[in-house]
């Protein structure tokens, strides 16, 4: 049984037994449906990665030790740029114009997509 696979069986288990507990205590169909709900998503999920375990490999199936994983390259992370920084800052900006004042996010919609520009041809 691999990692991911316990991880969402034991995420079914909460859901289903956190509903029945619910519904024991409350009487309440709406708030069981949606916590059933909850464990029926992850149960689809876990009958997934069962049906497919012999199909497929996933990185994290594989037990190699931190000594064999040392020097291995994960992905091109650039220290130096500001712009991962103001990327954040203008969708922050943007995110709280669209419910405060709608000219922020015009602003902050234009620095997101000059932002964003600048960040692609660095990268390049």
């Amino acid at each position: 049984m691999t990692i991911a696979a316990r991880v969402f069986a034991s995420s079914m288990t909460f859901g289903f037994v956190v509903a029945a507990i619910y519904l024991g205590t409350t009487h309440e169909l709406v708030g069981t449906i949606l916590l059933a709900l909850f464990g029926i998503g992850f149960a689809f999920v876990t009958v997934y990665l069962y049906a497919m375990r012999g199909r497929t490999r996933l990185d994290g199936d594989e037990q190699r030790t931190p000594r064999e994983l040392a020097g291995e390259r994960i992905g091109v992370f650039s220290a130096e740029s500001p712009w991962p920084v103001i990327l954040a800052f203008c969708t922050t900006c943007l995110l709280i114009g669209l419910v405060l004042h709608p000219m922020l996010a015009v602003f902050a919609g234009a620095g997101f997509v000059a932002t964003l520009w600048q960040l692609v041809r660095e990268s390049v």
